[in-house]
């Protein structure tokens, strides 16, 4: 994996988050109804002590370009753009899965100093909070590929952020595997029907 911000910004689009699990999987239609679109973001900037306004601009930035739900966490006490530290984290199923994953490879790779902070979340368009989100991949596959008929699941990795959708008779048990074999090792169905 390449270093620095735009090292770990490029990494990013696929590394994951975690999530809340659910109790009970959600039928489409709930689902869907849940969901934001595919389509636009909000960055919300944090005040972390001793971010410049123009480093603070350049991170809004770039957090624009990259898919909900996404955090960025930087180490406070390290050259923002010149530490291996700064972790931008994007595609998660939530943006508190997203600042945990940043955080904790934003901690592993800082060289002292205080502890990483999250300056940066990324969220949906119109973003309001909600019992049930899913990263942008994942809503546009439950938008367009997870079907109308028969027997069908969608499971998700609140960890990783991984997803898979299974269709058929075993078709929650194909999404779990199918999921996993991604890395999810935690994958859990969050919608069947």
């Amino acid at each position: 994996m390449r270093n620095g911000i735009f090292g770990a910004i490029g990494a990013a689009a696929l590394m994951a988050g975690a999530g809340a699990a659910l109790a009970q999987p959600l039928d489409s239609r709930t689902a869907k109804a849940q969901l934001f679109g595919v389509r636009g973001v909000t960055v919300e900037m944090l005040p972390v002590q001793g971010v410049s306004a123009e480093d603070a601009g350049l991170l809004r930035q770039v957090a624009e370009s990259y898919a909900y739900h996404a955090a960025v966490a930087i180490a406070p006490d390290e050259e923002l753009l010149k530490s291996e530290a700064t972790m931008l984290v994007a595609n998660q199923h939530s943006t508190e899965a997203a600042s945990k994953v940043a955080l904790d490879r934003c901690n592993a790779a800082r060289k002292g100093g205080r502890a990483c902070e999250i300056v940066a979340l990324v969220r949906p368009a119109k973003w309001e909070s909600r019992a049930f989100t899913l990263s942008v991949e994942a809503t546009a596959a439950l938008d367009k590929d997870y079907g109308r008929r028969g027997t069908r699941a969608m499971a998700i990795s609140p960890a990783t952020g991984a997803w898979a959708l299974g269709q058929g008779d075993n078709a929650q048990r194909v999404a779990i595997n199918a999921c996993a074999a991604k890395g999810g090792n935690d994958c859990t169905i969050a919608v069947a029907d």
